[in-house]
Formats: C-alpha cells, sequence, structure tokens
C-alpha cells in the first residue's frame, strides 16, 4: 500500500502505460527499452504501491482491471504533465518560445484552431511543442483550470473562479442542408419548412441543443437524430440522412462535400470563448495566440458579433431562453 504523501515512480508509470497501449509487456518493453523482466518488475512494484491489481493475467495475456483502466486515465494526465514540465524545463534553459498547450472542443479543434496556428506561424512564431487537446467543453474548462492547458477554446458557459475570460464571441446557428435538396435554392430557411423531415442536431442540454430544441418546440419532424459531433452530423447530412440545425463553427469553418449551409430566419445564438488560467506567469507566445485565436474566429458567420467580456454575466441568464 502506498505511505503517506509518497510520490509515484515516473519509471513505473511510463511502464504501466505502455503495457496498456501495446496491450502487452513484450510491447511495452520494446517501446521504453528496457527489459521483459525489468517491466514485469516495475508494475509489480507499482501493484504494490497502489494496493490494487492492475492487470488480470491470463496466461501470456494480460487485460487492465477495472480498477487499472480508471487508474490509467490519471496516469496518462501525470504523464502529460511531466513531459510538458521537462519541456519547459528545456526551454528555460535555452531561453526559447517551446511549448504550448491548448484545449478545444472538437468543433474549434477542427476549424479555428488550424487557422490560428497557421496566422501564429505567418507571424514568425515557432513554438517548438504545440499539444492541443480535443475535449468537450466541460473537460476543456477542467483543462485549463487545472492549468494541464495554457488556453481553451469552447462554448459558453465557460465560468470557473480558476479562468480568465480572454475574448467572447456570438454568431447565429445555422441550417445545413443536402445540396440535392429543393430547400437548398432558398436564401433563408424557415423553421416551419422543416416539419415532417429528418432533423440531425445536437447532444448536451446545457449548452446550444437547448437553445435548438426551444426554437424547434412547435416543430414535428418526421425523426431526430442527435449527435454529440458536428463533424458527424455534417457527414450524415453529406450523406443525405437528413437536414441539420448546427452550431456555425464547423459548417463554415469546414466546406463538406454535397452539402450546403443557409442561415435561419430566427435566431439561434451560439456563444463561444478563449479563456486562460488566472494568475499564471504568461508564455511569451500566449497573447500572440489568443489574438492569432480571435482572428481565426472571424468568418463569414451570420450574426457575428464580438462581445464584451464584462457582459459574461447577462449573457449567462439568458443563454437559456427561446429565441425570439
Amino acid at each position: 500500500m502506498m505511505a503517506g504523501n509518497s510520490l509515484f515512480d515516473l519509471r513505473q508509470l511510463e511502464a504501466y502505460a505502455a503495457v496498456i497501449s501495446t496491450g502487452s509487456v513484450t510491447g511495452a518493453a520494446k517501446v521504453i527499452g528496457k527489459s521483459q523482466p525489468v517491466v514485469t518488475r516495475l508494475i509489480q512494484d507499482l501493484e504494490a504501491d497502489v494496493g490494487f491489481p492492475l492487470f488480470a493475467r491470463h496466461g501470456r495475456r494480460i487485460t487492465p482491471t477495472q480498477n487499472g483502466s480508471l487508474f490509467y486515465r490519471e496516469v496518462e494526465r501525470l504523464l502529460a504533465d511531466a513531459h510538458r514540465t521537462r519541456q519547459r524545463a528545456a526551454d528555460l534553459s535555452h531561453r526559447q518560445i517551446g511549448s504550448v498547450a491548448l484545449a478545444a472542443t472538437a468543433t474549434m479543434a477542427a476549424s479555428i484552431v488550424p487557422r490560428a496556428l497557421k496566422g501564429l506561424r505567418d507571424q514568425g512564431y515557432a513554438p517548438k511543442e504545440i499539444v492541443l487537446r480535443s475535449q468537450t467543453s466541460e473537460e476543456v474548462i477542467q483543462s485549463v483550470a487545472a492549468r494541464q492547458a495554457d488556453i481553451g477554446i469552447a462554448s459558453l458557459p465557460l465560468d470557473h473562479p480558476a479562468l480568465e475570460v480572454q475574448w467572447i464571441a456570438e454568431a447565429s446557428c445555422v441550417c445545413v442542408l443536402h445540396e440535392d435538396d429543393p430547400l437548398a435554392a432558398l436564401d433563408v430557411i424557415d423553421l416551419s419548412a422543416l416539419a415532417g423531415r429528418p432533423i440531425i442536431t445536437l447532444l448536451n442540454p446545457y449548452r446550444v441543443l437547448g437553445r435548438i430544441s426551444a426554437a424547434l418546440h412547435d416543430i414535428e419532424p418526421e425523426s431526430v437524430i442527435r449527435t454529440n459531433s458536428s463533424t458527424t452530423a455534417l457527414n450524415m447530412v453529406s450523406a443525405g440522412l437528413g437536414v441539420a440545425i448546427l452550431e456555425p463553427v464547423s459548417p463554415i469553418g469546414q466546406r463538406f462535400a454535397n452539402t450546403v449551409v443557409r442561415p435561419l430566419s430566427v435566431s439561434i445564438p451560439y456563444y463561444w470563448g478563449i479563456v486562460t488560467p488566472v494568475g499564471l506567469p504568461e508564455s511569451p507566445i500566449i497573447q500572440p495566440l489568443v489574438e492569432a485565436l480571435i482572428t481565426a474566429s472571424q468568418m463569414d458567420m451570420p450574426g457575428f458579433r464580438i462581445r464584451d467580456v464584462r457582459e459574461t454575466e447577462s449573457i449567462l441568464k439568458n443563454i437559456f431562453t427561446a429565441p425570439e
């Protein structure tokens, strides 16, 4: 059993993560450059430290136990932080702009972030390492608050005492149709035109889905497909499975084959923002990256406008109200 405040041995954690990743002690030994007996001993010592078995043995096969799988999530974060600490130390030693860690929702990671990183490079900023974690909005908040990421970009709400909101924007949700859909000939889509049709939309009632659902309250669709991924929804439209009501960043930032994007006759607001940890001394790369993310966000989206961060509280009060 692990004593008191004893720290984990990183060699043990690295061996454990390697076994999980490769599925075998043999594979792990090759990955980390140690012999199989050494890897086996490191795993045994780690199991003795944590006080529970990490793997179930079935002859030569090993599989993670339930506790082992749960523990791996924590180990993955610890090893990522350890790697980042090593990189920061090297940066300080060589007085370089070194690594930067971003946390972003899948929507932002696939559209705004690549544009921002390209803009950053064009300005002459070249971090030695960029780490981009694609996460849910809730996970982005936690990653930045825990200082596992230097900067985050996600949909509102972003309120957390450990975060500083750098910037907020608003744009209107859009309708995405297959290019052969008769409605694609229209410049603006009225929600009433979607009655009796299969509709594709997003999960998470505490964010944009709440506003989309309120707008569609009086519309009776043929069927509804809900997904937690805008990219998946766009692929479904491309395959002819229905009409999607989505946040505007993905459809406009990523052009999908066989689809067209149209504004809606009613405004369904979508809010997103950029956050950094409170009180953390900034790397020289952070402010240029914030500015690059802001520039990359300003695509041709209906209803786009920059909101004052001092309006955050009033935005949150109205974030789930039905559109007018």
